[in-house]
């Protein structure tokens, strides 16, 4: 299966997710995408990026899920 990157500044977040427990971002990045986009992601982060793997035939169903929660 092939999969696409989607990257978001860590320091770019809306203020609703908190940046000091990002390990609880990802947790919420992902259950968003599944509970409300019924996409399944991997989500990790480093030190200034959040990285989500998305199955790029549910490319579009991401996006859109992240667009509605204030990611994109």
């Amino acid at each position: 299966m092939e999969t696409s990157t989607i990257r978001i500044a860590i320091r770019k977040l809306p203020d609703q997710f908190d940046r000091s427990r990002i390990t609880t971002v990802l947790d919420e990045i992902e259950c968003a995408l599944m509970d409300d986009g019924g996409v399944y992601v991997r989500a990790y982060a480093d030190s200034m990026t959040i990285t989500i793997e998305v199955p790029t035939n549910q490319l579009i169903d991401a996006a859109a899920c992240l667009k509605d929660i204030g990611l994109v």
